[in-house]
């Protein structure tokens, strides 16, 4: 007998099977034959076995596929104004971003021959003499009037009043044109023949291996240097204007008629609401209007030497730039004051060079670049420079507090002569806004203060370095942690962190691919600007706290008071007291409804010494309205097909889109729902789990947010370019959160939520001492004193030396002033240097350039 044990090959060299009994050598071979069937069962069944898991793993497969491909049959299509967590991440794995944005139909008339060119030419030139020559005899509106205020607000540059001059010859000549070939056309006439008229600006020699950012924009884009996200050019457009007369006129109703005032639509549809979301801080929203004017500017149409023009006295012809909203004899809030025409003057048109539709004129860079700090053209940011240290102009205080440089023009819309007289001014900075609210221009202070905080830093460490690499270097690090701020602390509320998540826009700290895709045009969408990012006027509450205090007696402040009133940072605990307030009140619930101080006191003046007749403000939802019908954004249906959402071109899908309130007042006041504005549609959307906004708003914002990443050659988070970080630089700029630049910058903040921008909890977001919070370390920034010098951008910076304005004190409680004059900046050297605005007439033609002279 053979023993079997622990030792026993598995594989036998036994003849036949193992003898597992013994007994009489006949039972052997019944055992031998008895085991072979039993074996030839077992395959067999273990063949059905796996045949049968094989079986349900491609039936698996299958059905798989099939709904990736069909989706789930037992679930209702997908509708994004309901969509969740789970299932809106799901519509984005439908949907390619970035959008691609619709073509411009071409001119659809015959072949166009030069002298007919010729002639609307100099028939929109004889337009633009007229309509200077009648600027010549409009009054303005009062100083310091809410459309005065409203109007120097949003103003135009002086390159952006040339520009203007260019773009309302093309279309006035378009018009000629159109008429006299008597082409047929709907919402857009098409992009025509080229127009030869000259370009108001030159364009510099792009050096594409420069380490740091042009200040207007230009060679960031290898591909297209003089077009993507450069200051200066028309909105992106996603969808084609549409157009009352396929060319200027604002956009009209599907039938022809008249869309409903703007002013009812904004009673009916956006009614006054007070409920708070107290979740986040008004400070999200303060982020949001600092990130805004950093990336959009848009430009309204000016009267002579920039004056605002008047559009609702009717004792004067109107100015052909006006579209003011007409308010009903029964307004419940204007018809007590015999008010019946609000204020809007047109967006200038910007120059295309082509004959073909009105398009609008972006005066910013569409990148996260700081310029809201600096500007968008050099000869801004070198005003605000110093020339020393790489540090920008600041105004000493006299207990040695830093703040913005003053403004001392009386009619900039925000300084007061009673202001002026007691020494306080407002201020200036790298966009014309940063007077507009309180919260504003304290932000403004900040980055400002953090600008010299940076260049000092990297004095310490580079001792070596001259003012223009510390300025530069310093510029570079403070536009990387806007972006960083943004798309770590701001878009992921936005958008939901799940929509971020899946479109890749939260920042990478390992792991990371080259972000930057030539192709992707960076260019702010004419709808982003227009429409979709004023979302944030709902989450404005219309009061605010003005201190984070608890035990603070003092009351809350109106929000139409902190409006154009920057005059409290001037006291010593101003600057804290104003980031406070913004800190601990809550935000406004994000739905369709809006605060009265915005509807109704928008600019109005907070003191009882008015300028005006009138004592009441405007209505920014009516303004923010008429604005998307004079850039000729499409209705709201549109906007839904070009985001692939669930139709709502019928009152029965729009019903099962919009909340039920807005819905009955849509129906009530529009005549289609082909004719319901993209703003009011928008805002009208339940916001998707996880996110603030609606679905379409999510899909306008993730798409301009991706745009922004990817298409920038100067994206923080790049692996390749001389323009990247080092893996130790990058991670301070990783650490770097929204809390951590208050506390460095602020004056006496000492405790700070670490998420600013969400409400402050005890497990969640709790209060954190601020040296927890600051802990940007220089270090990996030091440079090797003979080290080959970093690679530079060519262009030529003049950097004369700028005085500041000191304030001295007089005499206990008083303070008076005194200036130095500027010296006068010396002409760049236009050999290296060529982005200077044309501001002569030598290259213009004789027929334009007439007019040049009155810019």
């Amino acid at each position: 007998m053979v023993m079997v044990d622990e030792r026993t090959p598995l594989t036998s060299d036994l003849s036949g099977p193992l003898p597992l009994v013994s007994g009489p050598s006949g039972n052997v071979h019944h055992l031998k034959s008895h085991e072979s069937v039993r074996e030839r069962q077992v395959r067999t069944f273990q063949c059905w076995i796996c045949s049968a898991i094989m079986g349900a793993f491609a039936l698996a497969i299958v059905i798989s596929i099939s709904y990736i491909i069909f989706g789930d049959a037992t679930k209702p299509p997908l509708d994004g104004a309901n969509a969740t967590a789970a299932d809106f991440p799901e519509l984005l794995n439908l949907i390619s971003f970035p959008l691609v944005d619709e073509l411009p139909p071409q001119w659809n008339g015959t072949d166009v021959s030069e002298d007919a060119k010729a002639a609307a030419i100099a028939e929109g030139e004889k337009a633009l003499g007229d309509k200077e020559l009648l600027e010549e005899t409009l009054s303005s509106p009062p100083v310091n009037s809410p459309s005065f205020r409203h109007q120097k607000s949003v103003g135009a540059t002086v390159a952006a009043r040339l520009a203007a001059k260019v773009g309302f010859v093309e279309d006035r000549a378009t018009k000629a044109l159109v008429r006299k070939l008597d082409i047929r056309h709907r919402g857009s006439v098409g992009r025509g023949p080229v127009m030869n008229l000259p370009r108001t600006h030159r364009h510099p020699q792009c050096d594409f291996n420069a380490r740091y950012r042009s200040a207007n924009g230009t060679c960031n884009n290898k591909e297209r240097p003089y077009e993507y996200g450069v200051a200066m050019i028309p909105f992106r457009r996603q969808l084609n204007p549409d157009y009352g007369d396929g060319i200027s006129a604002p956009r009209a109703s599907v039938d022809g008629t008249e869309l409903p005032s703007a002013r009812q639509v904004s009673l009916d549809i956006h009614r006054p609401s007070y409920h708070s979301d107290p979740n986040f801080s008004v400070m999200l929203a303060v982020w949001g209007q600092f990130l805004d004017h950093d990336i959009t500017s848009t430009a309204l149409n000016q009267g002579v030497d920039g004056k605002p023009i008047e559009c609702c006295d009717p004792g004067q012809p109107q100015h052909p730039e006006c579209f003011p909203v007409p308010l009903g004899p029964g307004d419940p809030y204007y018809h007590q004051y015999n008010v019946t025409c609000m204020n809007f003057v047109r967006s200038v048109p910007a120059p295309t060079g082509h004959f073909g539709p009105r398009q609008q004129l972006n005066q910013a860079t569409a990148y996260i670049d700081g310029s809201v700090v600096y500007g968008s053209d050099e000869e801004r940011m070198k005003k605000l420079r110093t020339g020393e240290g790489g540090r920008l102009r600041m105004l000493r205080t006299p207990d040695g507090r830093q703040l913005l440089p003053v403004s001392t023009d009386p009619l900039d819309g925000c300084n007061e002569q009673e202001m002026n007289a007691a020494g306080k001014y407002c201020f200036e900075s790298g966009d014309t806004r940063a007077n507009e609210n309180l919260h504003l221009t304290s932000m403004h202070l900040i980055w400002a203060r953090h600008h010299n905080s940076l260049a000092d830093g990297l004095a310490r460490v580079n001792p070596h370095w001259d003012d223009e690499r510390l300025f530069q270097e310093a510029r570079r690090i403070l536009a990387a942690q806007m972006q960083h701020i943004t798309y770590a602390e701001f878009v992921p509320v936005i958008v939901g962190n799940a929509t971020a998540a899946r479109m890749d826009l939260l920042p990478e700290s390992t792991g990371r691919d080259d972000t930057y895709n030539a192709s992707v045009d960076a260019s702010i969408a004419n709808v982003f600007a227009g429409a979709a990012f004023r979302f944030a006027h709902t989450l404005l509450p219309g009061l605010m706290k003005k201190t984070r205090n608890p035990t603070s007696s003092s009351s809350g402040i109106e929000l139409h008071r902190m409006l154009f009133n920057p005059y409290s940072l001037y006291a010593h605990d101003g600057l804290d007291n104003a980031l406070g307030g913004a800190m601990s009140t809550s935000l406004a619930k994000y739905d369709q409804y809006f605060s009265t101080e915005l509807t109704e006191k928008l600019f109005e003046k907070a003191d009882e010494h008015l300028l005006h007749n009138h004592p009441c403000g405007l209505d920014l939802v009516s303004l923010n309205i008429q604005r998307g019908r004079d850039h000729g954004l499409p209705a709201y249906p549109r906007w839904r097909k070009h985001c692939h959402l669930t139709p709502a071109d019928s009152w029965a899908e729009l019903e099962r889109i919009v909340d039920p309130e807005s819905f009955r007042q849509m129906k009530s006041i529009y005549r289609d729902p082909a004719n319901v504005d993209v703003y009011s549609g928008a805002l009208s959307e339940p916001p998707v789990k996880d996110g603030i906004v609606g679905p379409l708003l999510t899909c306008l914002l993730a798409d301009q947010f991706l745009r922004l990443k990817q298409g920038d050659s100067f994206w923080y988070e790049r692996r390749r370019g001389p323009q990247r970080f080092t893996e130790g630089q990058l991670q301070q700029i990783y650490d770097t959160k929204l809390s951590s630049i208050i506390c460095r910058n602020s004056d006496n903040i000492e405790q700070s939520p670490v998420h600013l921008m969400k409400r402050t909890d005890s497990r969640t977001n709790p209060e954190t001492d601020c040296k927890q919070l600051d802990t940007f370390d220089f270090e990996p920034f030091r440079e090797d004193k003979d080290a080959e010098p970093q690679h530079t951008r060519s262009a030529k910076i003049a950097t004369d030396r700028v005085k500041v304005l000191v304030m001295e004190p007089k005499s206990a409680g008083t303070t008076t002033t005194r200036t130095t004059i500027e010296p006068e900046m010396v002409e760049r050297d236009k050999a290296t240097d060529s982005t200077t605005m044309i501001t002569t007439t030598e290259s213009l033609p004789t027929t334009l350039s007439n007019t040049v002279s009155g810019v």
